[in-house]
């Protein structure tokens, strides 16, 4: 349909931009579309104006009303980038381009969407083709219908184009275009195509209008025109279809408005005053049904309104508000009439109402007031009742008669308000259904009213409801608060403990006491954690009234847990200081090995230390190096260092604020002392670079001279070369041998010069980095200078020797130049010869040769004297008189090769005519060859054969010939070419005789022709005669083929072997016909392909064909045959298939049934399937009775049927129930009945018998292979013989019980196989757990076999389907014939074996029926088994667990009443009750011990069946968790009598202990007994006094009111005996001041006077005791305070409570150091002696304060360790403590050697600046080295050697000191100018200190003295420091494990045990001093063994051992 092309001009037009609709926002309500250039050119450009807009639009989200303010701006915006754009198309449209309206680049705005009349512009540029008719569905009028948009122009009018929103494959371009006339009249008009002057076009109407035309248009465009296709503008038919709206609706509008106002008339008129309802019903009436119609009028102008614009959308506006008005009017009218008639309707209903509801209302308000006015009473009533309850107070027989008073009372109330109740909720529901509102709200508010009052009754009732309850509850409240109670008291004791376990931290912070303390705060967390969930879970499980009392236990149990906060917070920081000390020594190790390091870098700076300040240069650089190594090794620690502690600085500052300060401190101190290592080893690396520069320096001037000397020798030898006059008179050897020495000279000067430059330079280089020395800088340029002088020199002589050199060389070439030439004019003399003889080949060289030898030769003999000529001038005068001979020999050599070049042509061209002869003689053979084998053809017989052979013999022979004959001519051109090239006489010879040759062989190659010619005509006859011969055997083959063919038919009846030979034979002799008759056809297309090719003889062709023709008739009946055989081969094949199919079915078939037979035990309905499973169990007890009594199986037979002959049942029945072995089993018991079933099943009948055969049978013992397994012959694996293997399934027979095979540890048995009865051993199961033999079950036998059979019945089933597939798939496309009758044979098979397939799964359905019903059988025996199990151990479990609970009862049950009787008479019925409570109290832990290991395993037995839910084990659970309760109480009673045995033997030993205390204090007292001559008088000179004499005493003191048992009692905690310490502990009381108090002059208060204030903190000794005021009342007591020694009395009490004074121990301290025992209180008075540390003394008086001093003090350091801080001058004593020591200070880094003289002695080590030495001898002088040495001990580290004072250049390195002290004593570095400030150490007696400044003066406090009495018997007064005494009581904590020797003398002791870390020791006396070690030893009671013996508080190097515990307090 499409039309023919424009015509030829099309493809020049230029193409159109195409416009792309875009959607852009509106500006107003709607979308519209704007056409924005999409062209090429636009699209390669990428303006960013384009991106900018197309961001915006993206941005802007449709339909989004944009302001006035921003729409200008964004319109704007669009204005500028289209104006841009067009600018830009403009200047690349290229010239000539046609610019109509909208294209780009055209003049004039775009329209866009949003301005005034847009929409109009775009519908008017907007066209619309569309039918009228029914020609729609036809594919050119679909095409076109649709919109068309302008896009752009052509031929002065616009173009549009089709506008689509489906773009797909199938879219196609279509553009409404103008072509003018320019391609002829009848292409003129306008145009529907797909492009602008396309060649395809739909449509076209000649019309040259400026628009498109709306009609005439002709489809096809040269067809008639089709009166129904409209082109219109879209704006014109818009309006059209306007004006039809507007017309069809304006008359709707004007019929619908009349309508209403109607109505509004007569409905106002109706509803009048608007006061009646029929008005204004009658009003409703009228106007409802108008407002429907008015909407449906709206909805039909909204409809007719869309897509209308201009002069018709204002008409459409007018009509729609006219019909706006009118329906507002209608509506609010109606709403109006409405709105009246509802409210008069109610009113009217509200007046009848009320009068109505108002009656109800006086009939239930007075019965509903009286009813809650009852209740309110009864209410009131119980709550006074309940007040009796309060009244009762403790009574609990009144609270009890109160609580049932008032539950009855409340009771009534209760019943009452609940009737009220009721009776108002009725009459609240009859309210919903009152009609008055008025009357409903009144009502409600008096009901609501008595609501409220019942509510307040109700209120007072709920409290009392729960009187019962609360009451019982503050029972239970007791007991409950009881046990939380008990369970805190624990808990706070844990925490107690844990506080003590902390609290020894401070003394001793091992590892081994935090893990201690941290056990402790851990388990009383843990503790306190369970205290706080048991009250959490009593409060939650309380009432709230309980809640207060747990509320109180958990705020003690919170504070004790905050308590243990603060513990686990002060563990922290020990931890942290535990971490913090580990941290502070591994810095320390880090800064002692840089010290090592750094003191090994100074020690190796000793070879320059020795006083010799120039050492040689190869021991400088030595030592430098020695110097550098060792100073990158210690700056490598430091490195180290530095970053270590860095790193733990930030590691510190994560501990806490003490730690972590006192830990950044000390690494602060450790970085310090870092950084003065490295300023050291800065200075130490700088000297070093010094002395490396200064031997550098030296070194270069080494080399600088080396070379320098060197130089001036060359210069000496180079002197002779200089002088003419002595180089005339030399010979040639003389002056070689001089210039060759001068060279050697040279030389070695060289290379020396050349070492120095580069040492120099690289020093130079070296020398110019960030430690550059100026010296050194110019000391290398000078050396540079000093070279360069040498270097010139050297330069000089060179070239003097390079001179001789020069003028001996040249002699050397004229020599050489000469035999050079005369060697080549030889060689030109011998060419010159050889040419002239012209002899061939000389020496094997020819002539050639030998000329290019002499030329070559001569050549470079040319080229030699020309180089040298130019290179040597002093041989260039005698080269250039060589010049004549050269060109002589030239001239004579080139004679001599012209005429070598003459001869060489000849015999060339003598060989180029023998070779191309010899060519054509070949040819000239091969032709006459040709022309015998013609003559041999033409004699040949008329044999087809003999003929081909004749005519393939000539064609060899024709091709031969013809090979030969080209190559011939191509040889000769080849040779006529290569003969022009050479000279004219050669040229003209060949020639000649070329031309005779060409000749014969032109004349050869006419004969090869004439014979071609005749032997293409004899050629024919031949191939008739052969292709004829070939078509015969063709048909003799195809005969043979048919008769082998015909020997099939009538083959039905033959066998399928012989049917199968004769269709093998028959396709043999077609096979054979098909292959020669191919072979022939190929004959026969060649052959006639050959005659076509030789000329096209006629009668030969058309002889093929008829050939062809018939060839191809055999080939027709053979395929006929082909057909024959097929249909055969058919026949057989489908027979035979059909064969193997039925055999295959019915095979199937037989199989399904011998597997049924095979399944019927088990699926038949009467198979009694558990029966078969209890048969194996009975003959297993039987054979296990049969060996246990040793019977045989026929003895057991006869024993069983009483000696019958066969066993009836009865008998049968009888036997197995009394048998032991089957009454023992409690988990397998058959009843009576099974065992009847077992005989029934055994006999074949319930009546039958079982004989003695059927018994032995069913009595063998026989197993099942499950698994492949060896019978092997003997028992035991390895090395016997393996008889066979036995199969799986296999049943064999057991003849012996199992044995054990020890080397493999298997079970094995002999057993013999029912298969073949061989008999040999198996194994029952493998070391890995593979069973290969199990148990014989018929059951289990069956069912293996029913496995077998229907897997075998599987297989064959899938076999057979497969099969019946195959060939069915083979034989789909056969749809005739035998093969596809067989096809439709199969498929009915099909039906058969898809039968047996139904079968097999009915079979296994019923199998596995069967099967889960023997699992079922199973399932419930196992079950009864283990339910029978189960009784049977919770029967064991709970008979022996009530055996072991009931004597365990009966144990504690006594125990138990005894403690009791003890606790409650104290022992005063005991003749030893401290014995008999100890003794009760270890029965109890026994008991206790007992409780929980019978806990333990009840928790095992209950752990064991927890996960029994069901059964007699969960019945057993219970019964054992009461018994586990029962068991609980017996530990908790034990447990409550050892607290109540162990406190009340405490309180019994305490109180006979005061009780004799007292006695024996009155005693002293009275008999004023010193207690040193009392100690001495009991102990009788010993260390203790023995019990006995102190219990004998006290028993011989008058009146002492003790019995016998007390005085024991009392004196029992001492078991060894009474120490001196104990006996003053005793005897002696303290008390400590714990509030202010005066004491008095006398014991009354009102008589005495004040003697002074007791402080907080004072101690005092009480004198007497016991004493009351009986003025006041208050207990007093004379005492003697310590401080002062005042004596006088103090009251102990006040009369409100408040504590005075409480007990304490007596004062003790003990010596941290050395300290001085001093006659008086002066610190100046005398020395009494030493105490020495750990010594203990007694205070006797003090401490208190002495005057205030002035002391000096000195900042300096100590020179043993370089530690800084400050000093005392003199001691508090005012002896000094320094004296000006006479040292030397080393003033400058020097080495200490070993000997006075320095080259024998080796150095010690590198003395420091500042060091301090002391002087052992004299100064002494040594002479040879100008040295002043002296011997000194170096103070620091005491190491002695010499050192130099002054070296040999007057350097001092040592000089006299006036700021270095010796420590005269022993005295504290501290850290701050104050006394008694931070301790750095002690320095010791000796000991070199510097000071720094003058001394300064400090006023200091008076000193805290004290009078004490060390155990020596000495007194006298001492200084008490924190540093030198504390605190201390007779306890110990053992920190180092030492050992406990059974006496003082540590020597000759022996040991008793070691102590251990950690452990805790009572002191049973002072420590002693042991004169023979030296250590302070103390008498010790191990706390936890009571071991006794002395232990050294002190080690030998004063670590401590015995740590003393602190006082608390």
């Amino acid at each position: 349909k499409s039309g023919a092309a424009h015509g030829p001009r099309r493809n020049s037009r230029p193409s159109i931009a195409r416009a792309v609709p875009l959607r852009l926002t509106s500006f107003d309500s709607g979308l519209s579309y704007i056409a924005v250039s999409d062209s090429v050119e636009m699209a390669q450009t990428g303006h960013a104006g384009w991106n900018q807009w197309q961001q915006q639009q993206q941005q802007q989200q449709p339909g989004q009303h944009v302001p006035p303010p921003q729409a200008a701006q964004h319109w704007q915006q669009q204005q500028q980038f289209q104006q841009m754009a067009a600018q830009q198309l403009q200047q690349k449209r290229p010239p000539g381009a046609p610019v109509g309206p909208g294209m780009p680049g055209a003049p004039g705005p775009m329209v866009a969407a949003g301005q005034p009349g847009a929409a109009q512009a775009l519908a008017a540029n907007t066209y619309v083709v569309y039918t009228k008719g029914k020609d729609g569905d036809e594919v050119v009028v679909r095409t076109l219908v649709g919109e068309y948009v302008e896009k752009g122009s052509n031929h002065g009018r616009k173009v549009y184009q089709k506008a689509s929103d489906k773009m797909g494959p199938d879219f196609v371009d279509v553009f409404l275009y103008y072509w003018d006339n320019r391609d002829g009249p009848a292409f003129e008009g306008w145009w529907f195509g797909n492009k602008l002057g396309g060649t395809q076009v739909w449509s076209h109407c000649n019309d040259s209008g400026l628009l498109p035309p709306g009609a005439g248009w002709k489809i096809p465009w040269d067809g008639a025109a089709r009166d129904t296709l409209i082109v219109i503008s879209k704006a014109e038919m818009q309006r059209q279809e306007a004006e039809q709206k507007l017309q069809a609706v304006s008359g709707d509008v004007s019929t619908a408005k009349a309508a209403a106002d109607q109505a509004l008339s007569q409905a106002r008129t109706a509803v009048g005053e608007y006061g009646t309802v029929a008005g204004l019903k009658q009003a409703d009436e009228i106007l409802t049904p108008h407002v429907p119609s008015l909407g449906e009028v709206q909805q039909k102008l909204q409809q007719a309104q869309q897509g209308v614009t201009g002069e018709a959308a204002k008409q459409f506006l007018q009509l729609s508000n006219q019909l706006r008005m009118i329906t507002n009017t209608l509506t609010a009218e109606l709403s109006k009439v409405r709105a009246t008639r509802t409210k008069v309707e109610q009113e009217e209903k509200n007046k009848v109402a009320e009068e109505k509801d108002m009656v109800v209302y006086n009939e239930m308000m007075p019965e509903a007031t009286q009813n809650a006015n009852a209740a309110e009473d009864l209410a009131e009533k119980a709550v006074i009742t309940s007040e009796l309850i309060a009244g009762a107070g403790e009574n609990m027989q009144e609270v009890q008669h109160g609580v049932s008073e008032t539950e009855k009372a409340v009771k009534a109330a209760q019943v009452a308000v609940s009737e009220a109740r009721l009776f108002i909720n009725g009459k609240q529901a009859l309210l919903r259904r009152l009609e008055s509102e008025k009357v409903r709200q009144k009502a409600t508010a008096d009901l609501g009213k008595l609501t409220q009052t019942l509510m307040d009754a109700q209120k007072k009732l709920d409290p009392l409801k729960t009187v019962r309850q609360d009451f019982q509850q503050r029972v239970a409240t007791q007991k409950a608060v009881s046990e939380v109670l008990e369970k805190l008291s624990h808990a706070e004791v844990d925490v107690d403990r844990a506080e003590e376990a902390t609290v020894l931290l401070q003394s001793d912070s091992s590892k081994e006491s935090m893990d201690m303390a941290e056990k402790a705060v851990t388990k009383a967390s843990d503790h306190i954690g369970t205290v706080l969930n048991f009250i959490d879970q009593k409060t939650q499980a309380s009432a709230p009234a309980v809640r207060d009392g747990f509320k109180k236990l958990e705020e003690r149990a919170r504070a004790s847990q905050q308590r243990l906060t603060q513990l686990k917070a002060t563990h922290k920081e020990a931890s942290e200081r535990l971490t913090c000390a580990a941290l502070l020594a591994e810095a320390a190790e880090k800064l002692q090995g840089v010290e090592e390091s750094t003191a090994k870098a100074a020690d190796a700076e000793g070879p320059f230390l020795m006083g010799i300040e120039e050492l040689p240069l190869n021991e400088t650089l030595a030592a430098v190096r020695t110097c550098e190594t060792a100073a990158t090794n210690a700056g490598t620690a430091v490195s180290i260092g530095r970053m270590f502690i860095a790193t733990k600085l930030v590691e510190a500052r994560r501990f806490s604020a003490t730690v972590g300060q006192e830990a950044q401190v000390k690494l602060r101190e450790y970085q310090s002392q870092l950084e003065s290592h490295m300023k050291r080893l800065n200075k130490l690396k700088s000297a070093t670079a010094d002395r490396k520069r200064k031997a550098i320096v030296q070194e270069a001037e080494s080399e600088v001279a080396k070379a320098e000397a060197l130089g001036k020798k060359v210069v000496e030898a180079a002197a002779v070369l200089d002088d003419d006059s002595k180089l005339v008179q030399s010979s040639a050897a003389e002056i070689r041998s001089a210039a060759e020495a001068a060279t050697t000279a040279l030389q070695t000067a060289e290379l020396a010069l050349s070492a120095a430059r580069k040492f120099v330079t690289q020093q130079q280089i070296e020398s110019k980095g960030k430690d550059a020395s100026t010296d050194a800088g110019a000391a290398f340029i000078k050396y540079q200078t000093r070279l360069r002088t040498t270097e010139a020199e050297l330069m000089k002589c060179r070239r003097l020797c390079a001179s001789v050199e020069g003028k001996l060389a040249a002699k050397k070439i004229i020599e050489e130049a000469h035999n050079k030439l005369k060697a080549a004019e030889e060689q030109v003399d011998k060419a010159t010869e050889q040419a002239e003889a012209d002899i061939g080949k000389t020496d094997g060289k020819t002539p050639e040769a030998i000329a290019a030898e002499a030329n070559q030769a001569l050549q470079a003999t040319e080229r030699y004297i020309e180089v040298q000529a130019r290179s040597s001038s002093n041989a260039a005068e005698e080269l250039g008189k060589l010049q004549p001979r050269v060109k002589e020999a030239r001239a004579k050599l080139d004679a001599a090769v012209l005429k070598v070049k003459v001869d060489a042509e000849k015999r060339l061209v003598a060989g180029l005519v023998q070779e191309t002869d010899e060519r054509v003689k070949s040819a000239e053979e091969a032709v006459e060859k040709m022309l015998e084998s013609e003559k041999a053809f033409k004699s040949s017989g008329e044999q087809a054969s003999e003929a081909s052979a004749a005519m393939e013999a000539l064609e060899g022979a024709i091709r031969n010939a013809a090979m030969l004959v080209g190559g011939a001519k191509t040889f000769l051109a080849t040779k006529n070419l290569a003969v022009k090239r050479l000279s004219k006489e050669s040229c003209s010879s060949a020639s000649e005789s070329l031309s005779a040759i060409q000749s014969r062989l032109d004349a050869a190659g006419k004969s090869l022709q004439e014979t071609k010619k005749e032997t293409a005509s004899c050629k024919m006859a031949v191939v008739r005669r052969e292709v004829e011969a070939k078509v015969k055997e063709v048909e003799e083959k195809v005969a043979a083929a048919v008769e082998a063919t015909k020997g099939l038919q009538g083959s039905d009846e033959r066998p399928p072997e012989e049917m199968r030979v004769a269709c093998e034979k028959a396709d043999a002799a077609q096979k054979e016909a098909q292959t020669e008759m191919t072979a022939v056809r190929s004959l026969l297309l060649s052959r006639q392909q050959d005659a076509k090719a030789a000329g096209g003889d006629q009668s030969m062709l058309s002889e093929l064909s008829k050939l062809l023709e018939k060839l191809n008739k055999l080939r027709t009946e053979l395929e006929a045959q082909k057909a024959l055989l097929k249909d055969q081969e058919h026949l057989f094949v489908a027979q035979r298939i059909l064969s193997e199919t039925t055999d295959m079915v019915e095979k199937l078939e037989k199989k399904l049934e011998s597997t049924q037979e095979i399944a019927a035990p088990v699926i038949s309905k009467d198979a009694d399937l558990a029966t078969t499973m209890f048969l194996t169990h009975v003959f297993d007890v039987l054979r296990q009775h049969s060996s246990k009594a040793g019977k045989a199986t026929a003895a057991l037979f006869k024993e069983i049927c009483g000696g019958k002959a066969a066993i009836a049942e009865a008998a049968f029945v009888t036997f197995l129930q009394k048998l032991p072995e089957f009454s023992e089993q409690q988990d397998v018991i058959l009843s009576e009945e099974q065992l009847k079933a077992i005989f029934k099943f055994v006999t074949g009948s319930a009546g039958g018998e079982i004989k003695e055969e059927e018994f032995a049978e069913h009595f063998r013992k026989r197993y099942v292979c499950t698994s492949l397994v060896s019978m092997t012959e003997s028992l035991t694996v390895k090395g016997s013989k393996m008889l066979r293997k036995v199969a799986p399934n296999e049943v064999v027979e057991a003849l012996e019980e199992p044995i054990k095979d020890e080397a493999l540890g298997l079970l094995r048995v002999k057993a013999r196989a029912e298969k073949d009865q061989q008999e040999g051993y198996i194994t029952l199961s493998g070391n890995q757990g593979t069973v290969y033999l199990e148990p014989y079950s018929p059951y289990k036998v069956c069912q293996k076999r029913i496995e077998n059979a229907l897997q075998e019945l599987q297989d064959s089933h899938k076999e057979t389907t497969k099969y019946i597939d195959v060939k069915t798939e083979e034989l789909k496309r056969v749809s005739k014939g035998p093969l596809a009758e067989t096809k439709a044979a199969l498929q009915k098979m099909r039906p058969r074996v898809s039968k047996v397939q139904h079968s097999v799964q009915d079979l296994k359905r019923q199998v596995a029926v069967a099967d889960k019903k023997v699992n079922e059988v199973w399932e419930v025996e196992k079950k009864r088994r283990q339910e029978a199990a189960e009784k049977k151990a919770a029967a064991s479990m709970i008979d022996e667990t009530n055996e072991e609970v009931n004597t365990l009862q009966s144990q504690v049950e006594k125990l138990v009443t005894v403690a009791e009787a003890l606790v409650r008479t104290k022992g005063s019925e005991s003749a030893s009750p401290l014995k008999d409570m100890t003794e009760t109290e270890k029965e109890l832990e026994v008991a206790l011990a007992s409780v929980t290991k019978v806990m333990e395993k009840m928790k095992a037995r209950v752990d064991d069946i927890r996960s029994s839910t069901k059964g007699p084990l969960a019945e057993a659970r219970s019964v054992l968790v009461k018994l586990k309760v029962k068991v609980g109480s017996f530990e908790a009673k034990c447990k409550k009598q050892i607290q109540a045995l162990s406190a009340a033997n405490n309180q019994l030993s305490s109180d006979a202990f005061e009780a004799v205390r007292a006695a024996l204090v009155k005693h002293v007292q009275k008999e004023k007994l010193a207690l040193e001559d009392f100690f001495k008088k009991l102990s009788g000179g010993a260390a203790e006094i023995p019990v006995k004499a102190l219990g004998d005493l006290i028993r011989k003191i008058p009146e002492n009111g003790l019995k016998a048992t007390q005085i024991d009692l009392g004196l029992f905690r001492y078991t060894t005996g009474i120490s001196k310490l104990a006996l003053l502990d005793m005897l002696q009381e303290y008390r400590k001041c714990v509030k202010e108090i005066a004491i008095t002059s006398s014991l009354s208060l009102k008589d005495g006077k004040t003697i002074r204030k007791l402080q907080v903190g004072e101690v005092v000794e009480v004198l007497e005791a016991g004493v009351t005021d009986e003025g006041s009342g208050l207990s007093r007591v004379r005492c003697r305070v310590l401080e002062d020694l005042k004596e006088g009395w103090a009251s102990v009490q006040g009369n409100q409570g408040s504590v005075f004074l409480e007990h304490g121990s007596k004062p003790y301290y003990h010596c941290l150091q050395e300290g001085l025992l001093q006659a008086g209180f002066e610190m100046e008075s005398a020395e009494i002696r030493r105490l020495r540390p750990s010594e203990v003394v007694e205070v006797l008086e003090g401490p208190r304060k002495g005057a205030a001093v002035e002391v000096k003090r000195v900042r300096g350091q100590a020179t043993k360790d370089g530690k800084m801080g400050w000093v005392s001058m003199q001691s508090d004593t005012g002896s000094p403590n320094l004296e000006l020591a006479k040292l030397l200070v080393c003033v400058q880094s020097i080495a200490i050697t070993t000997s006075f003289d320095i080259g024998e002695g080796k150095p010690i080590r590198k003395l420091d600046v500042g060091d301090t030495l002391e002087m052992i001898g004299e100064e002494t002088v040594d002479t040879k080295k100008s040295l002043t040495r002296v011997k000194v001990k170096l103070l620091r580290d005491g190491k002695e050697g010499w050192i130099t004072m002054k070296g040999n250049q007057g350097t001092e390195y040592a000089v006299a000191s006036d700021k270095h002290y010796i420590c005269k004593r022993a005295f504290p570095l501290e850290v701050a100018f104050a006394s008694g400030s931070k301790m750095l150490r002690m320095l010791e007696e000796g000991e070199s200190f510097e000071v720094f400044d003058s001394p300064k003066t400090e006023t200091k406090e008076g000193a805290n003295r004290m009078r004490a009495r060390c155990f020596d018997g000495s007194e006298g007064w001492l200084t008490l420091t924190a540093g030198s005494m504390q605190s201390w009581q007779p306890r110990y904590k053992c920190t180092r494990s030492i050992a406990l020797h059974d006496k003082l003398e540590a020597a000759s002791a022996k040991e008793v045990r070691k102590l251990e870390v950690g452990e805790f020791l009572t002191a049973l006396d002072a420590p002693a001093h042991e004169k023979a070690s030296g250590l302070m030893r103390v008498r010790v009671r191990a706390e936890r063994d009571g071991a006794l013996g002395f232990a050294s508080t002190l080690e030998s190097a004063g670590v401590v051992a015995l740590e003393p515990v602190p006082v608390q307090g």
